[in-house]
């Protein structure tokens, strides 16, 4: 698949959008907070680096929608794809990517410092992080559970996810 424009009518919870705004490529994870409400929200990184949730609408705007593609490893034409459009690693369920975006939303709302240690640079690439993690594993990062810190760090070409080994002593 060349093209990853889909239409609105076409998101399903769990999906990895992106747009483009001015040559920046804008992404989020798309959710459903109720199962009875057919509405569909994004979990988005705004202007000043908080998570909030938007209506699928007003992250569309007046762009065109795209949807990120996982599991291209193979692909060709992955390796011509600009970053942040599509990615060689498997995509977690659906169900799954939705309560990890959920979860990154209450974790900013409650402990904002935490995910400032968590995400070393900056927060750009939460959504393939959200689409990648397990969700048990991502709880225990998120809620202070875990022995390890899960430390994002940008290199020149990529992101990498690293866990650290924390000090029990410290």
């Amino acid at each position: 698949m060349v093209c990853h424009n889909i239409s609105v009518s076409e998101v399903r919870p769990g999906d990895h959008l992106y747009r483009w705004h001015h040559l920046k490529l804008l992404q989020g994870i798309a959710v459903q907070l109720d199962d009875d409400v057919s509405e569909i929200f994004v979990v988005v990184l705004d202007k000043l680096n908080n998570f909030d949730l938007v209506t699928l609408n007003d992250f569309k705007g007046k762009g065109v929608l795209r949807r990120v593609l996982y599991d291209q490893g193979d692909s060709h034409l992955h390796r011509i794809k600009l970053h942040g459009t599509s990615y060689i690693e498997k995509r977690r369920p659906a169900k799954e990517i939705v309560q990890n975006a959920l979860l990154l939303i209450h974790t900013a709302d409650t402990n904002p410092q935490y995910l400032q240690k968590i995400f070393v640079k900056d927060f750009n690439d939460f959504a393939k992080l959200c689409c990648t993690i397990n969700h048990d594993r991502w709880c225990n990062i998120l809620l202070g559970d875990d022995s390890n810190v899960l430390s994002i760090k940008k290199s020149e070409e990529e992101v990498k996810f690293i866990v650290i080994m924390s000090d029990d002593n410290n």
